[in-house]
């Protein structure tokens, strides 16, 4: 008997450890499926079972929110009660919507001279405490705000929509209006100029494309109730930009005319100091067609137009601009995106006159350049030189520049 069972054993060996591999391999597989992994011990992987009851209920939350039809109806922001780490895993494996997302249509101002000061003092509050002093992610919150302003869901004024929901204590569209951030970050001087400007540029006409047409954005590490119903169109510095699923969230839902009667409500404070000249305020227009209107008749017209390319290494994704020092600072940043595209690599330099743009184009950072932006990856920095441009964080300055940075403002908003 042992010798026939030792004889089988020598026979079916290969046979037997390859079906021994292959159940552990199919036992490994599912562990990992719901969330086991042997090199992380932290986060939801270190509490036994929870992780596939938390990712089964993620999933079955959001998937069972339908396809919006018609004019949606805006309900207060909730979001799952899931952790950071489940959350970024969640939103990291929700697809991209398939197909274009085309730019919006420029948003140049056309109400009263009040009902501006009002929506810029708006915008620039948004601008503000939603990026921090970001330049591109104050614009894409801008652009947010615009979106929603031409689309019939919304209120049909900038501050309405702003601070829509700032009735409630919680649920607020942008969290600032209901969180205290507003008595808790009180923005210096330079922090307000930089968002003012933001909102200036892009009442001026200004359009930050990569957008398109989202009327909704989230932190990654949560997963608000609504974007089940929502395609996801644009992941950028750590927020998903959504649009509503289906025909409420074509372009041609954007169509909606503004409203006169403006009303900041709970950024009266904000307003009055922007018309009080609290916060220093740029007097340069970016928008091209005031610039040119302002010139006088015998001025010779130059050349090369702010933010054009004057050298480039297409092939190594290396550009060197022209970047008028008078312009709007945040469109450099918003110009070198634009210009970087979908690489993976990218290096831009700007200066601030095109006869200073030197003739060979290298990796090195070259000499006397007054901005710098570099794309690798998912991570993306824009930095400035601060004894030109007006900066109020330092980490936002080229080395071997200064920041001038104002002390913060006394008065609460």
């Amino acid at each position: 008997m042992t010798r026939t069972l030792l004889t089988i054993w020598e026979d079916r060996r290969g046979d037997v450890l390859l079906a021994l591999g292959a159940m552990v391999c199919a036992l490994v597989g599912c562990a990992v499926w719901f969330g086991w992994s042997p090199w992380n011990g932290g986060g939801y992987h270190q509490v036994a079972g929870s992780d596939s009851v938390i990712a089964a209920q993620v999933v079955r939350e959001v998937e069972a929110l339908p396809t919006v039809t018609g004019v949606p109806v805006v309900a207060p922001v909730a979001n799952l009660d899931v952790s950071a780490d489940i959350a970024r895993r969640v939103n990291a494996l929700t697809p991209f919507a398939r197909g274009p997302n085309p730019a919006a249509r420029p948003f140049p101002w056309a109400g009263s001279t009040v009902d501006r000061a009002a929506a810029e003092a708006c915008l620039a509050a948004a601008a503000y405490y939603e990026a921090g002093s970001d330049p591109l992610g104050q614009a894409a919150v801008v652009q947010v705000v615009l979106n929603r302003v031409r689309h019939p869901a919304f209120p049909k004024t900038v501050c309405g929509v702003v601070t829509q929901g700032a009735e409630r204590s919680t649920g607020c569209q942008f969290s600032f209006m209901c969180d205290g951030s507003l008595h808790r970050r009180v923005p210096s001087p330079a922090a307000l100029t930089m968002a003012q400007a933001t909102a200036r540029w892009a009442l001026n006409g200004g359009v930050f494309r990569a957008v398109g047409g989202a009327t909704h954005y989230h932190a990654d590490y949560v997963v608000p109730r609504w974007s089940g119903a929502m395609d996801k169109v644009l992941a950028f510095h750590r927020h998903l930009f959504f649009r509503w699923r289906g025909p409420a969230g074509a372009p041609a839902m954007l169509q909606a005319r503004p409203q006169a009667g403006e009303a900041p409500r709970g950024l009266a404070a904000l307003s009055a100091m922007m018309a009080k000249g609290e916060a220093p305020v740029a007097t340069v227009s970016t928008d091209p067609a005031t610039a040119v209107a302002a010139m006088p008749a015998d001025a010779a017209v130059p050349t090369v137009a702010s933010g054009a390319i004057v050298r480039s290494d297409e092939w190594r994704g290396i550009f060197y601009l022209y970047l008028d020092p008078a312009d709007y600072p945040g469109r450099f940043a918003i110009k070198a995106v634009e210009v970087c595209g979908k690489r993976q690599t990218c290096l831009v330099y700007g200066w601030d006159k095109p006869e200073r743009v030197p003739v060979a184009v290298t990796e090195a950072r070259p000499a006397g350049v007054l901005f710098a932006f570099s794309h690798r990856g998912d991570e993306q920095k824009a930095m400035w030189d601060c004894a030109r441009i007006r900066r109020d964080k330092t980490d936002q300055c080229l080395p071997g520049t200064v920041a001038r940075v104002d002390p913060p403002m006394t008065a609460a908003l």
